[in-house]
């Protein structure tokens, strides 16, 4: 694997050490990660919120009552 490297002298190709190869696979494990937590999150949110709304209504409110609160 490569990586591009520019100086003020000129543009350089270079090969990634092995550190460097090992950060790049963790980063990438990191940010998988994040992502995978970040959606759970944002599911989380939708979840709540549905569940709210569930709980209103059954106490006999209507939809635009509902609405209403939001």
């Amino acid at each position: 694997m490569k990586k591009l490297l520019v100086t003020p002298e000129g543009t350089f190709e270079l090969e990634l050490t092995a550190n460097e190869i090992l950060q790049r696979e963790q980063d990438a494990i990191q940010a998988e990660q994040d992502r995978i937590a970040f959606e759970a999150k944002q599911q989380a949110k939708i979840d709540a919120k549905a569940s709210a709304l569930a709980k209103l209504t059954a106490l006999g409110l209507t939809e635009e009552e509902v609405k209403s609160i939001l």
